[in-house]
């Protein structure tokens, strides 16, 4: 604001300083004027007086509030003001020339012992006026509209990351009972089956929840930390499917720096064990893999399995997945999954600018 207020009132003074000591020069070079004190009190005081009427009327529209206005409210306004800034200009400098000092600045000019009022001069040099603030005006007005839509663009977009927060907040939500749900079922399994493992896996349960709880409650994570969650999910689901399930992890070690929205690899690896593992006699493997270029983030996860779209279409997992990613990058990050052989691909990439 500071550096506003200063470029706003450095531009009143070089602005007028430029117009009114441009118009002398033109005069000095039809060899009219003399180089007197007076005619550097009457620049000066025509500078600090045009100063001052211009700030009275930015003050009225600021007062008015013309920028929100109707157009021809604003024109009207517009012309009214220029118009009478310009007559009283014109009549400032008429009462400071010739009646607070004496014009000794025009070569003979010999003022009449009487004072006349020349109208036609005096409407000349008022119409001339009104163009300086009209042209003032329109600058200032043309300032005015752009702050105006530069301030709307920054309300626009703190309400749009306002939203999207309070979005993403909601979607990370959904994941923690989403993933508690999962777990406790594969719990539940083994608590007839083998009651000493599911005394274990309550322990990693109660692990894996505090791991999940604060990752969830972070807007991005690296891969490294979504990779340790993810292992640790999976110990405790082969303690449910033991030999059923393998896990071939092709981890890029480069790609571990990466960030990304948080559960968002363990609510696919959980996919993968509810609509695949789960569904197959013989079980089978799970394969993670991550590559990073420098550039783009390709984190795939496959498993083994038939893919059913209207369970891609209505699953609240990958629907949160897509949301989050489209929230967070744009046209900078895609989800797909397809079907690959006997295999089940889902692949997640991020372009990072």
């Amino acid at each position: 604001m500071e550096r506003k207020v200063l470029f706003y009132w450095l531009a009143q003074f070089f602005g007028w300083g430029a117009y009114f000591v441009l118009s002398v020069l033109l005069l000095f070079n039809t060899e009219q004027l003399n180089l007197t004190l007076n005619l550097f009190l009457y620049i000066s005081s025509s500078i600090l007086f045009s100063i001052f009427i211009s700030h009275m009327i930015r003050y009225i529209i600021l007062r008015k509030d013309l920028v929100s206005g109707k157009i021809m409210s604003l024109i009207l306004w517009v012309l009214a003001l220029s118009l009478g800034s310009a007559f009283i200009l014109e009549l400032f400098q008429e009462f400071f020339s010739t009646q607070l000092i004496a014009v000794d600045f025009i070569q003979g000019f010999e003022p009449d012992p009487v004072y006349s009022f020349n109208v036609g001069e005096f409407i000349f040099a008022s119409f001339r006026s009104m163009l300086l603030f009209l042209m003032w005006t329109g600058f200032y007005m043309a300032f005015m509209f752009i702050e105006k839509a530069r301030k709307q663009e920054i309300l626009n977009l703190k309400w749009d990351a306002s939203k999207n927060e309070i979005e993403l907040k909601n979607l990370r939500a959904q994941l923690n009972p989403h993933f508690l749900f999962n777990s406790l079922n594969s719990i539940r399994a083994l608590v007839g089956l083998d009651p000493e493992q599911a005394k274990t896996a309550i322990t990693g349960l109660s692990t894996l929840l505090r791991s999940s709880i604060n990752l969830g409650k972070q807007k991005l994570v690296k891969l490294s930390d979504e990779m340790d969650l993810v292992k640790n999910y999976l110990e405790l689901e082969q303690i449910r499917f033991e030999e059923r399930l393998r896990i071939d992890y092709k981890i890029a070690e480069n790609s571990l720096k990466c960030e990304i929205p948080p559960l968002m690899v363990q609510t696919i690896v959980e996919n993968s064990i509810k609509h695949g593992i789960s569904q197959i006699i013989d079980g089978g493997v799970i394969i993670l893999e991550s590559e990073f270029d420098g550039r783009q983030l390709t984190i795939a996860v496959t498993n083994p399995g038939k893919l059913d779209r209207s369970e891609v279409e209505s699953g609240i997992g990958i629907a949160n997945t897509k949301k989050r990613l489209e929230i967070l990058y744009g046209e900078h990050a895609n989800f797909s999954i397809n079907q690959k052989g006997e295999m089940v691909e889902a692949k997640i990439k991020i372009t990072y600018a």
